[in-house]
C-alpha cells in the first residue's frame, strides 16, 4: 500500500481516538474533577507509550544516555520543553471546556486550529498555502456562526457563542495553543522519532499533571471514578502516536485537518453517548470540516 495512503489513514485513526478521547473527557468530569483528570490521562498515556518505546527501543533499558543520543538531536530538547508546558496549558484549557459546556458544542472549535495555522506554519516549519486557504478560513468561521444556531436564540446565524460561553472560550485557548504545538510537533518529530517524541512528550505533560494535582493536596480518587480518563488517556496515546507518525509522510495542516474529523464523530456520537442536544450543531461541524479540508488542500 502506498506510503501517503497508510499516513492518511494513521490521521484517520487519529481522529477516531481523539473523539473517544472527547467523549471519555466529557464522562470523566462527571465523575472526578479536573486535576485527577488531567493526570490520570496523561499518565495512563505516558505509561503506554514508555512500554511501547522500550520494546521498540531496548537500548533504552541497557543504555538509556546513549540511545536517546543517537536517536535525538540537540534542538530535541528545547522543542519538548515548551511543548510540554504548551499543552499542559492547553489541556487544563480542554478539560475545563468539556466540564463547562456540551462536548457536542466545544469539540467543533477545535476546526479553528487549521485556520490559526495559516500564519504560524509559515512561521515555525516553512509550510505555506495559496489563496484558497482564505475560502477555507470563510468556511470555518461560517461554521462557528452555525453551532449555535437554530436554538433558544432562535437566529439562523449565531456568533456570540464564544462571548457567552466560558467552555467555548476557553476550548478556543485551546485551539490557539495547539496551532503553535502541531508545528512544533512536526520539528520534534524530525529531531527525533514519532515515538520518542511523542512518548518524551507525554511523560513531560504528564509529571505536570501530577505535580498539579499535588499541588491541590486532595484526598486520591477512587480508581473506579477515574476509569473514564484512563480510557481516554490511552485512546489518546495511541491516536497521538500515530498523529506522530503520519507527520513524517504528510503535510501538517493535512494531517491536523483529518484528524480534525474527530469534531464530527464527537457531535454524531454525543447525542447517543453523552445524551445531548446536538441540534442544529450537526450543520456547523460539516460546514466547519469543509473549510478545514479546503485549507488543507490549499498547499503550494
Amino acid at each position: 500500500m502506498d506510503l501517503a495512503l497508510l499516513a492518511l489513514l494513521g490521521a484517520l485513526v487519529s481522529a477516531i481516538c481523539q473523539s473517544v478521547t472527547d467523549l471519555g473527557t466529557k464522562a470523566a468530569t462527571r465523575t472526578a474533577d479536573d486535576r485527577a483528570i488531567l493526570a490520570a490521562q496523561w499518565c495512563a498515556g505516558a505509561a503506554l507509550l514508555t512500554l511501547a518505546c522500550l520494546i521498540a527501543y531496548p537500548g533504552l533499558l541497557t543504555a538509556p544516555g546513549e540511545t536517546l543520543a543517537a536517536l535525538t538531536k540537540p534542538e530535541f530538547w528545547t522543542l519538548l520543553a515548551w511543548s510540554g508546558a504548551l499543552n499542559a496549558v492547553a489541556y487544563l484549557l480542554y478539560i475545563r471546556a468539556f466540564r463547562l459546556s456540551d462536548a457536542s458544542l466545544v469539540a467543533p472549535l477545535v476546526l479553528l486550529t487549521p485556520v490559526l495555522m495559516l500564519v504560524t506554519s509559515p512561521i515555525m516549519t516553512g509550510e505555506h498555502a495559496p489563496p484558497m486557504g482564505v475560502f477555507g478560513v470563510l468556511f470555518t468561521v461560517l461554521g462557528v456562526g452555525l453551532l449555535d444556531a437554530g436554538e433558544a436564540n432562535g437566529r439562523r446565524f449565531n456568533f456570540h457563542i464564544l462571548a457567552r460561553d466560558k467552555g467555548a472560550r476557553l476550548m478556543l485557548g485551546t485551539a490557539v495553543i495547539w496551532s503553535v504545538t502541531s508545528n512544533i510537533d512536526k520539528l520534534g518529530v524530525r529531531a527525533s522519532t514519532p515515538l520518542i517524541w511523542i512518548a518524551a512528550l507525554m511523560i513531560v505533560i504528564a509529571s505536570c499533571s501530577v505535580f498539579y494535582w499535588l499541588a491541590a493536596r486532595r484526598a486520591a480518587p477512587r480508581l473506579f471514578a477515574l476509569r473514564y480518563a484512563i480510557g481516554a488517556g490511552s485512546a489518546m496515546a495511541f491516536g497521538s502516536a500515530m498523529q506522530m507518525w503520519a507527520l513524517t509522510v504528510l503535510f501538517t495542516p493535512y494531517v491536523i485537518a483529518i484528524k480534525r474529523l474527530s469534531a464530527l464523530f464527537t457531535v454524531l456520537a454525543s447525542g447517543h453517548v453523552l445524551k445531548e442536544e446536538t441540534g442544529g450543531r450537526r450543520l456547523g461541524v460539516v460546514v466547519m470540516l469543509v473549510g478545514a479540508v479546503m485549507i488543507a488542500l490549499a498547499r503550494e
